[in-house]
């Protein structure tokens, strides 16, 4: 109660505002149009329905032409403000509301539409073929929707409209379905007003016990009744909606002092505490119900004190046209009975006004009745024309009735086949446990074979294994000595090749230098001849720990001085061509790797990029650490080399790799051995070799 205090007087207030400035600056973006949407939610909560449908009518002049999805949604809200009352109007507006959300593609908004007019299509007069198609779409819904939420709503609206027409066990399953989703929503806690909420599975509960009534299932529906009972503890409507529903159930199960106990109770209650005219109307239904009952037994006498106690109500508690409209079929269809037809044709006359405002089946019967009449007072005429009115619905009725055998044959031949295909499943399982038992015994004797097998074949097996598993340690020895050799060539092919032609310029030119540039070149050919020597006598004592397998060492290592033993090898690879170096690696950096691996992966980094440098150009030699990781970085110009380049390379198969191939080849292996990842990108001017370390 409180909260619903609450929420009515934020309404009012934003609706009280808005008509303040609604006038004054007119509504232009999205933001405002959602505002107003907000507020107009608010007010429907609290049932102020009016004042939500005149801010929305005045809202959708402000709405773009092309916005969608804004014409629907207020259209929406002009169709909820005519609550209750079954109109064109509100059929119009939905409608509109349908077709923009459709226009918008917004799912939501097109099965809340759907669900509005499902609603109106089934007790408003013309709209049949519009309420199948409807039917149709929400049970397409229904079937592909994974939101418990709306698949309870539209089991709702689909039990009202089987209910319409008539197919009581679809309209039951339904309702079945429904209470299900609403049961298992509300033991997880999911409704937020628990209230509200328990109020709505008991009226779920009601109407299922009010069609097993309907069915003349009375014990069924009191069933029902009963659960219903403690949910709508202060639902006074709902409350009334029991008593009645108690009391036509023990009148038609023959107890009328029960019947009579729960009817004296429904008049107590809506005289004293709701005195209203929803009150009153289930006490008028409650005797027409009664009376009926009496009726169909031939019973008037029985059902004259209902007729008479429910005429009394008409005018100063009951005074809708509907419910008038159905007091006069049955008290013309009591003196009909009584062959009292001149006395009856007035009432069933005035009952016919009321047309499709009936469900189809009831208004089936006013037209039969009257026929009926007609012919008892001899106007065959009337009663002909009488006659071909009734006999178009009744062949609708039994249209939808034999539908509904059909569906209800195909679902008892779907059960027959089960249960044929249960007996044939039970036929094949007793021959199988026949069959076991004679496979029991062919398979013990298997086994005891199979174990022989087994002891002969063990011994063979242990040799075999142990043969392949030397053959694969032979492999493997295989392997890594033909990587240590590409290795040590690879890595030793350039600088001996340099040393070699320079040797080979001082013998075959020995005039080309002067006395000063041959005692330079001989003093570096000597120093690179000393670093090519300790790094071939560095290779081959590794190679001699590598040869079984090819394992890294990871300990720590200086980066500044194997990143200059690496150069001191390649510097005649780097006068060569002219080439400067500028090296910018803290002294003290120090990295978790394998020595010999890191300096075959830099050298051939270091090789490629003075093949790729242009003459008299320099090469950029960086290192730096931030966020936990060690970067390499090789900068040098000339010809491009790119990340895409690297991939397909290493890609390769080793037969098609080129010399440079095989070297990055290496590079590749043997920095995933030491937890490092190589790279290469290209700005248009430099490529840039980098070499990353996670810290260990």
């Amino acid at each position: 109660m409180k909260r619903n205090v609450v929420r009515y007087i934020t309404a009012l207030v934003c609706f009280a505002l808005f008509a303040f400035y609604g006038h004054a600056q007119p509504v232009k973006t999205r933001e405002q149009l959602q505002h107003i949407a907000e507020i107009c939610d608010s007010l429907n909560k609290v049932e102020e329905y009016g004042k939500a449908q005149a801010l929305a009518r005045r809202t959708l002049a402000a709405v773009a032409p092309d916005d969608n999805a804004n014409l629907s949604l207020f259209h929406f809200y002009i169709g909820v403000g005519y609550q209750g009352v079954l109109s064109d109007s509100a059929i119009f507006c939905y409608e509109r509301s349908l077709r923009y959300a459709r226009l918008a593609k917004n799912n939501k908004r097109i099965v809340n539409a759907l669900l509005e007019l499902m609603y109106l299509y089934n007790y408003t007069d013309g709209y049949i073929s519009e309420r199948e198609r409807t039917a149709a779409e929400l049970n397409k819904v229904v079937d592909t929707t994974t939101s418990t939420s709306l698949k309870k709503s539209c089991y709702i609206k689909l039990a009202d409209y089987y209910g319409v027409i008539g197919w009581r066990e679809q309209e039951l399953n339904y309702r079945l379905q429904s209470l299900g989703l609403m049961k298992t929503e509300m033991e997880q806690g999911r409704y937020k007003d628990s209230d509200a909420d328990s109020v709505n599975v008991g009226v779920a509960y009601f109407n299922i016990g009010d069609l097993y009534e309907k069915m003349n299932h009375y014990t069924k529906a009191q069933e029902f009744y009963r659960q219903a009972r403690p949910l709508l503890w202060n639902y006074k409507a709902g409350i009334c909606a029991y008593y009645k529903g108690m009391a036509t159930s023990y009148i038609r199960m023959g107890n009328t002092a029960g019947g009579h106990r729960y009817t004296d109770s429904l008049k107590n209650m809506v005289q004293r505490t709701y005195n209203v005219t929803d009150g009153w109307s289930v006490v008028f239904n409650t005797q027409l119900s009664n009376a009926e009952y009496y009726l169909d037994l031939q019973n008037t006498a029985a059902a004259t004190p209902y007729l008479a106690e429910a005429a009394t109500l008409i005018g100063t508690k009951v005074k809708d046209g509907i419910e008038i409209g159905s007091f006069n079929y049955t008290m013309g269809r009591a003196l009909s009975v009584q062959k009292n037809y001149a006395a009856a044709l007035p009432y069933l006359i005035r009952a016919e006004t009321v047309g499709q405002g009936f469900s189809t089946d009831l208004y089936a019967k006013v037209l039969r009745t009257l026929a009926a009449c007609y012919q008892g007072l001899g106007k065959w005429q009337d009663a002909d024309l009488y006659y071909a009115k009734y006999l178009p619905l009744r062949d609708s009725l039994d249209a939808r009735a034999a539908q509904q055998s059909m569906a209800n044959a195909e679902a008892r031949f779907q059960n027959k086949e089960k249960v044929k295909e249960i007996a044939a499943q039970k036929a094949q399982i007793s021959f199988a446990q026949q069959q076991r038992l004679w496979l029991v015994g062919g398979i013990i004797a298997l086994v005891l074979l199979a174990g022989l097998l087994f002891l002969f074949y063990r011994n063979k097996k242990r040799n075999a294994d142990v043969l392949g598993k030397l053959n694969l340690a032979l492999e493997e020895a295989n392997k890594t000595k033909a990587k240590l050799f590409g290795i040590i060539s690879h890595d030793l092919r350039s600088p001996i090749n340099q040393v070699y032609q320079f040797l080979k310029l001082q013998q075959l030119n020995p005039d080309a230098l002067d006395e000063n540039e041959k005692a330079a070149l001989s003093n570096k050919i000597q120093n690179a001849t000393g670093s090519l020597l300790e790094t071939m006598e560095d290779l081959l004592l590794w190679s001699k720990t590598q040869m079984n397998t090819f394992d890294a060492k990871i300990q720590p290592v200086n980066m500044g001085t194997v990143v200059t033993d690496c150069q001191r090898l390649l510097q005649l690879n780097s006068d060569a061509k002219n080439i400067e170096y500028e090296i910018a690696i803290p002294g003290e950096l120090m990295i978790q790797a394998d020595t010999n691996y890191l300096q075959t992966i830099l050298r051939n980094l270091l090789q490629n990029a003075i093949k790729a440098a242009p003459e008299g150009s320099l090469i950029q030699i960086d290192a730096k650490r931030e966020n936990g990781k060690t970067q390499l970085l090789i900068k040098n110009q000339g010809t491009a080399f790119t990340q895409q380049q690297y991939e397909l390379l290493i890609s390769q198969e080793p037969q098609t790799v080129s010399l440079s191939g095989l070297g990055l080849k290496l590079v590749d292996e043997l920095s995933r051995k030491i937890h490092a990842a190589v790279s290469f990108h290209y700005d248009g001017t430099y490529t840039l070799s980098c070499l990353e370390f996670e810290d260990l």
